[in-house]
């Protein structure tokens, strides 16, 4: 019985023993990968402007700590449903952010999803609405048309589509899309296209 005890001891020395290296060394890695970060916010970026502005990318304090936290006022967009403009997609086949007020359509569940009222392509065309795309009425899964119903994997709309804030966008974007067909900025052809290049 006591060659257990002092066994068990033993075990919980070697392992306590190791917890305190692993902590020390990960102190270590820690102070390294600090001075790696301070090192290339020091930097000079390529138009020659010091890289001070990188420290808003990483966070000013502990993120256990929420004493400190302050909330940003996002303006989100106001128009109402009908009434926003639609924005271009960000590139092909992206899916459109959303131009409207979310007052009063969120959440969304798959028992009450209030976009599908404007946006199922029955009734969109009549009241402007983007049309809900062949891909979400198909289940890509099964390989199967679901005869004009929404598919259950698509029901979460703000999975992919999102309002849009007016914000100052804080680093300059060059990016330009480019489309195969003017339509298709304000369309998708997914379903069309999801299998191009595959064998």
């Amino acid at each position: 019985m006591k060659a257990r005890i002092l066994a068990g001891l033993a075990c919980a020395v070697l392992v306590f023993s190791g917890y305190a290296e692993a902590k020390e060394e990960q102190k270590t890695s820690s102070s390294v990968q600090t001075q790696k970060v301070e090192q290339k916010n020091k930097s000079k970026l390529a138009d020659g402007k010091e890289a001070k502005d990188l420290n808003i990318l990483r966070s000013a304090s502990d993120v256990m700590d929420e004493e400190e936290v302050k909330l940003v006022d996002i303006n989100w967009t106001k128009p109402a449903a009908g009434e926003a403009q639609r924005y271009e997609r960000s590139f092909e086949n992206a899916p459109p952010m959303i131009p409207h007020d979310l007052e009063g359509l969120i959440p969304i569940t798959a028992d009450n999803n209030m976009c599908v009222t404007c946006h199922m392509p029955e009734v969109a065309k009549d009241v402007g609405a983007t049309a809900i795309p062949k891909s979400h009425l198909y289940s890509i899964r099964n390989k199967k048309d679901l005869d004009g119903k929404l598919s259950d994997d698509r029901f979460n709309c703000t999975v992919c589509h999102v309002p849009q804030a007016n914000v100052e966008a804080k680093f300059k974007n060059n990016f330009k899309p480019e489309y195969r067909d003017a339509n298709l900025s304000q369309h998708s052809n997914l379903l069309d296209v999801l299998n191009e290049g595959v064998r």
